[in-house]
């Protein structure tokens, strides 16, 4: 805010979640107390109302009637934003509406202050004494300018593990062909028909107890398995 000898204050605020929002470069006009001040029903218009130079901002106390009306109310009346303040507090509101019929029909941007910061308007910086206000809109970033990036890496990192693991699998199935004997080598090792008594009971492949007539593949450290659970198929 500033006043007719150019000396600047800023006041903290709270954007409304309806109407427009500030322009990027913010919003610069003359600030007018609403009458009534709770603009519950239709304001003073500003002056020079007919003067599309003039760009007027209008006041207004809270309590009495529901947001939505009163921002409604302060358009109809030809402000270009309407500022609402707290009553006997300094807490920030966040001004909603559950009325889609009086949302659809607002179109100027408005937040909320604290008492504190609205008595200072009204003694330092109103049109009356001279004065004008510029809104700035909180510099903030879509969701979507996190949320995109962010998927991109998920993508990326989910598109690494998939080549990783395919990657490693074909890698460990040519390990074990290669590990592998061949048919000739395999022919070499003796095979031994089991019979009840023999030191072999248990194949450690499959887990199955050997019966009478398997047929048993015996390796040089001599253990001794299924054929069907070490011969390639």
């Amino acid at each position: 805010a500033y006043n007719f000898e150019n000396a600047s204050l800023t006041f903290d605020d709270l954007p409304a979640r309806f109407g427009y929002r500030l322009p990027a470069e913010g919003l610069k006009g003359f600030l007018i107390n609403s009458k009534p001040e709770n603009a519950c029903e239709p304001i003073v218009p500003p002056p020079l109302r007919d003067n599309s130079s003039g760009t007027f901002i209008v006041l207004i106390r809270r309590l009495d009637c529901n947001f939505d009306v009163k921002v409604l109310n302060a358009q109809r009346a030809g402000y270009k934003a309407a500022i609402v303040h707290n009553v006997d507090s300094d807490d920030l509101i966040s001004m909603g509406s559950n009325d889609n019929d009086v949302l659809k029909k607002i179109d100027i941007p408005s937040v909320f202050i604290g008492e504190s910061s609205a008595n200072s308007l009204k003694d330092e910086f109103t049109y009356e004494k001279g004065g004008h206000i510029l809104l700035v809109p909180e510099f903030s970033l879509p969701l979507e300018y996190y949320l995109i990036p962010f998927l991109i890496i998920v993508g990326i990192c989910l598109i690494l593990i998939v080549i990783f693991m395919i990657t490693k699998f074909v890698q460990d199935r040519h390990r074990a062909r290669r590990n592998r004997l061949r048919k000739d080598q395999l022919k070499k090792l003796p095979v031994h028909k089991f019979k009840k008594g023999d030191e072999y009971d248990v194949c450690a492949i499959c887990l199955d107890e050997y019966e009478d007539g398997d047929k048993l593949r015996v390796l040089p450290c001599s253990h001794a398995y299924h054929c069907k659970c070490v011969d390639p198929g």
